[in-house]
């Protein structure tokens, strides 16, 4: 249900999602849904949760490889493409989080879910400026918020500029661009090895 749910909500949007049309896309009854999920809203958490949780995930593997922030940096962003890459539907997060976000009963958990992923960022921000990789002056949340909007933004802007079968890879195309000019902010040249993707 939860995968399905992803999908239409990528697809469609929170608020153009109907529970008529979730259930008949699941193949579960009304009851069964109802079973699992009180509202469209509380499957939309769940959707959220189970995605980020994933994305999460594939992101502490990608970085736990790398011993510099710097090059942790660029791995979040590598890891992030091979998620939308093998998972589509990871599109309804960013969705879901703007949409849910205007909700006022929901507005703090979808928020914490946000500011999670932008603290982990000016986590490994804040240690590349300790290492001298990345310049001080740029206030560490500032950057890991530029990022987090430019990456979703690059998710949204898309969908409204590219057609369908190209959005995909114009997505990888901007996030490389994304990844050469957090490189080109470096203070200290990348290692040939990884620079590009």
């Amino acid at each position: 249900m939860l995968q399905v749910a992803a999908e239409v909500f990528a697809q469609r949007g929170y608020a153009e999602t109907t529970v008529a049309e979730l259930i008949t896309r699941s193949g579960l009854t009304k009851g069964a849904f109802y079973f699992h999920f009180s509202s469209k809203e509380q499957l939309a958490l769940a959707v959220i949760e189970e995605k980020q949780h994933r994305w999460v995930d594939s992101v502490q593997a990608a970085i736990s490889a790398q011993p510099r922030a710097i090059d942790q940096l660029r791995v979040v962003a590598l890891a992030l493409v091979r998620v939308h890459r093998d998972d589509p539907s990871a599109y309804s997060v960013s969705r879901l989080t703007r949409d849910l976000s205007r909700i006022p009963h929901v507005t703090d958990l979808v928020r914490n879910h946000m500011r999670a992923w932008v603290g982990m960022l000016a986590a490994i921000i804040t240690q590349a400026q300790a290492d001298g990789d990345l310049p001080g002056t740029i206030e560490a949340n500032d950057l890991a918020a530029l990022l987090v909007a430019a990456t979703d933004g690059l998710k949204d802007l898309g969908s409204l500029i590219d057609t369908p079968t190209r959005a995909r890879r114009a997505f990888e195309r901007r996030m490389d661009a994304l990844i050469a000019l957090v490189d080109a902010s470096r203070t200290t040249p990348a290692d040939a090895g990884s620079a590009g993707t």
